[in-house]
């Protein structure tokens, strides 16, 4: 097994600590992660994160909110869903 040493500044590593642990992981799962996903994906991968990006932020409170003001509509199936919201998008045109 081989051994990996990796130098960044104080700052950086205590807020990838930081990170890492939010995430409920430990450096070590996380490295080697990173060097599986490489392999497998061929590529350099980066894409860990602890938000939602803005939008999708925005579009849940919407939800919420519309939620809490009784303007949604249940559906009894994902066909129904589709079928409704088909609907809708046709009715818009």
């Amino acid at each position: 097994m081989s051994q990996v040493t990796v130098r960044i500044s104080d700052a950086d590593k205590q807020q990838v600590d930081h990170i890492v642990k939010e995430l409920g992981l430990d450096m070590t799962t996380v490295t080697r992660a990173f060097y599986k996903q490489i392999i497998r994906e061929q590529r350099i991968p980066l894409d860990f994160s602890l938000d939602l990006p803005a939008e999708t932020e925005e579009a849940l409170e919407e939800s919420r909110l519309m939620a809490m003001k009784g303007k949604t509509k249940g559906y009894a199936t994902g066909k129904n869903l589709v079928d409704g919201m088909l609907a809708t998008a046709g009715a818009d045109r």
